[in-house]
């Protein structure tokens, strides 16, 4: 008797509907948190972006395309955009290539997969600044690792700049963002390919597949998912680079490495803010232009896309 009265009970609770204010007391709360610390300084900021906001006047004057116009002049600002496209160019596809080779490899029958996996996805789980500081201790060119085990084996002309010379720093750059940041870019490789039936593996075969068409035909084709989630955050992460190069490399030597994510915090520090945040907006709209016509032409490419 007392079961079938509290299935009764359990049925009246879920028959009466919810007072109005309970919903509203959940969503009004979460809407103002993120209107505050998003929308507000998102407004904001793009306001900023068009005036000569600084720190050595006390009045702030809108000068709307003419901060722009500057920014596009500054020499700097062409070395840094340069240099942005190149790292972002670079780290997508280091991101991508290696680590969707080392998920294939790791979805193998071999029994010591899972402790690779661990090993491969490990640089993931470091800090950027400690990242930062282990690559210049393996790159400095008169104290670093690198350079001192070449020296030892007698391969003195190997024995390069590296973040010391202004034609390589950039690049010294995108391979420590490439081996840090593999990990996350093979496991979700990894878990597409895991999810893929052997169905389709076993009917290529049946066809007399060799192990290349089906991972040309079978594989690829099905981990597309994957492959736009992992390239477009590449993408983006690569364009708002920050840490990496100004931990390394400090956009150093001179300019040579210079991002846009380093020259905005540059010029911030210079107490230029208006033109700190132009270039800030900038980034962001290059972003925008970017990823959309990407994303649009990576889902198309997805089976059933």
């Amino acid at each position: 008797m007392s079961s079938v009265a509290e299935v009764k009970t359990g049925r009246a609770l879920r028959r009466r509907k919810l007072p109005l204010y309970y919903p509203v007391m959940f969503v009004v709360p979460a809407f103002v948190i993120y209107a505050v610390f998003f929308i507000y300084p998102t407004v904001l900021g793009f306001y900023y972006s068009f005036t000569d906001w600084n720190a050595t006047e006390t009045t702030i004057r809108f000068v709307g395309l003419a901060q722009f116009t500057e920014v596009m002049r500054n020499p700097d600002f062409v070395i840094a955009l340069k240099n942005t496209f190149l790292y972002a160019a670079i780290t997508t596809i280091g991101k991508n290539v290696i680590p969707l080779l080392l998920a294939v490899l790791l979805t193998m029958g071999m029994r010591s997969r899972n402790a690779l996996r661990a090993v491969y996805f490990s640089p993931a789980i470091l800090n950027i600044v400690a990242v930062g500081l282990i690559f210049q201790g393996l790159l400095n060119p008169h104290t670093g690792f690198v350079n001192n085990l070449l020296r030892s084996m007698k391969l003195d002309f190997l024995a390069l700049g590296w973040i010391g010379d202004p034609s390589l720093s950039i690049y010294a750059a995108c391979l420590m963002e490439i081996w840090r940041a593999s990990g996350i870019t093979m496991a979700i490789y990894i878990a597409g390919i895991q999810n893929i039936s052997a169905d389709y593996y076993e009917a290529a075969e049946i066809d007399g597949a060799t192990a290349w068409a089906k991972f040309v035909h079978v594989t690829l084709p099905l981990l597309m998912p994957a492959i736009t989630i992992n390239v477009l955050l590449s993408v983006i992460y690569g364009a708002r680079m920050f840490e990496g190069v100004y931990f390394l490399t400090q956009g150093g030597p001179g300019n040579s490495s210079e991002v846009l994510m380093t020259l905005v915090y540059k010029y911030m520090g210079q107490g230029l803010y208006g033109y700190s945040t132009a270039l800030n907006l900038i980034l962001v709209l290059l972003i925008i232009l970017i990823s959309m016509p990407l994303l649009s032409y990576l889902t198309k490419k997805e089976v059933g896309g």
